[in-house]
């Protein structure tokens, strides 16, 4: 007599034909026109945040920034903390917290902190959510990788993508984008798998 019983048997594979809402991310169906940036947003003795690529997706733009940080001459206990502070996530409402934002041609301000379409409410103009984050290092270095998807594509006129993280020290910081090369771009996103 066993205690366990066997497993059950395992049911065919059922595909979901739920896709997320276009808001949310970028397709995973579709493989995106890649725009280099390399623009640093905002550089302290001790953090970078670096505009490094947008990815063009036919119906939206994903940013990616890189954040850095080195120790310097930092107490192992002040580096430990610090390397903490980087796995900080988004809408949590400390003042110290690291924010993102752009600003459209259209002059619409989007904040990385609020949800758009919530519940299936399509948003009503543009959309920015986060998209990825990911990150490692060492004794010295620490790096941290973080996506936002704006949604739909940007309006013509300057991109502005804004951050500020009063934790390390950066004030409210700007970077210029002209939106013309990345909605010329989402025509070059095309589908991974061809059906």
């Amino acid at each position: 007599m066993n205690f366990f019983p066997a497993d059950p048997p395992e049911d065919e594979p059922e595909g979901s034909d739920h896709a997320p809402a276009p808001w949310w991310k970028p397709s995973d169906d579709e493989l995106p026109a890649t725009f280099p940036i390399g623009e640093t947003i905002a550089v302290t003795e001790s953090v970078a945040l670096i505009l490094t690529v947008a990815r063009v997706y036919g119906n939206g733009v994903e940013l990616v920034v890189e954040r850095r940080i080195r120790r310097r001459n930092t107490s192992r206990r002040d580096w430990q903390e610090m390397q903490s502070r980087m796995h900080d996530h988004f809408g949590r409402f400390d003042p110290e917290r690291l924010r993102y934002g752009v600003v459209l041609g259209d002059g619409q301000k989007l904040i990385l902190d609020l949800a758009p379409g919530l519940y299936g409410v399509v948003p009503e103009r543009h959309s920015l959510t986060h998209t990825r984050g990911n990150g490692g290092g060492s004794e010295d270095f620490y790096t941290f990788e973080d996506g936002m998807w704006l949604w739909p594509l940007p309006p013509e006129g300057p991109l502005e993508v804004v951050a500020q993280w009063p934790a390390f020290g950066v004030p409210e910081s700007h970077v210029v984008l002209d939106s013309a090369p990345l909605r010329e771009l989402a025509s070059r996103a095309r589908p991974v798998w061809v059906e």
